[in-house]
């Protein structure tokens, strides 16, 4: 009897994003597989959401490729990054970027430096480290639900170099659903641009998601 084709470990990420190289998949199919390993040890994403971890974790960072565009030595910094994630893809994704991510969570920071290791991504940086206490400064600064908004921005406005290191100029980059809205209504501060992640990834899953940039410098 012939072998059977083995199952295709990313359908989603091929179907929505074709333009993604051999490579590419080949790399992003690694980093699944070994959040999966790191995970039953440490928890890096929910255990029900293991199971969901192509569409819930990795085309949901991905959607952030349709508007975002590294120049070359761009710095970037996933604040919060949990189980790597948007880092990790974007680093694959974006060789030419330099990515530090951080979580104030030490085991976290060993198991996804580990994953980075594995990978041979040469341009992550771990840092483990509360965003308070951070000193270094970066083009686009990543969250990914991290935190209510206002909040988040008030960590990490400060770690920002105004200019423009790529599309869209450098700024915030926040993942958030529906309730942005509600963190922002007493407050001054106002995204420049909103997009809705069912436009790029049409799925149940991703209604009421969006992305959010706010540039840099950050008016509070």
């Amino acid at each position: 009897m012939p072998d059977l084709p083995s199952p295709d470990p990313l359908p989603l990420v091929r179907e929505h994003f074709p333009a993604l190289t051999a490579e590419q998949l080949t790399q992003l199919g690694r980093l699944t597989a070994l959040i999966r390993a790191q995970n039953e040890r440490v928890n890096l994403i929910s255990r029900k959401d293991v199971e969901h971890i192509e569409e819930h974790h990795l085309l949901h960072c991905l959607t952030a490729t349709r508007v975002l565009r590294l120049a070359a030595g761009a710095r970037v910094a996933d604040v919060g990054t949990g189980g790597g994630f948007p880092g990790l893809p974007l680093a694959i994704l974006y060789p030419h970027a330099k990515f530090t991510l951080v979580d104030s969570v030490a085991k976290k920071g060993r198991a996804v430096f580990e994953v980075a290791e594995a990978l041979g991504l040469e341009n992550v940086h771990i840092i483990t480290e509360r965003a308070e206490k951070l000193r270094d400064r970066f083009d686009y600064v990543l969250g990914r639900a991290v935190t209510a908004l206002p909040e988040f921005v008030g960590w990490t406005a400060r770690l920002l170099h105004p200019g423009k290191k790529g599309e869209p100029a450098n700024g915030i980059l926040y993942f958030k659903g529906t309730l942005w809205k509600e963190e922002l209504a007493a407050h001054t501060l106002r995204p420049a641009a909103v997009w809705d992640l069912h436009d790029f990834v049409p799925r149940p899953y991703f209604e009421e998601k969006f992305l959010l940039h706010f540039p840099a410098p950050v008016k509070l």
